[in-house]
């Protein structure tokens, strides 16, 4: 089975409290008996975070989405 995680968001105000940290530890803990726990990091800067953690950058992967902002604005 596979979870996927996109990013983790905490308030500006709340940064440095250890927060995404725990929320991380968290879904690793809750999803522990899944074969992989893939995630996307809005930038690539982020992926430190991430590694701190145990999750490793993809060798072969390739971040890619689609925007449709014709009919949003």
């Amino acid at each position: 089975m596979l979870a996927c995680m996109h990013y983790v968001l905490v308030r500006p105000t709340h940064h440095g409290q250890g927060i995404a940290g725990k929320m991380v530890e968290y879904i690793k803990e809750k999803y522990k008996h899944y074969l992989y726990i893939e995630l996307m990091p809005e930038e690539r800067k982020n992926a430190v975070f991430y590694e701190k953690h145990g999750f490793r950058i993809m060798p072969d992967g390739a971040p890619m989405f689609l925007a449709n902002y014709e009919n949003k604005i």
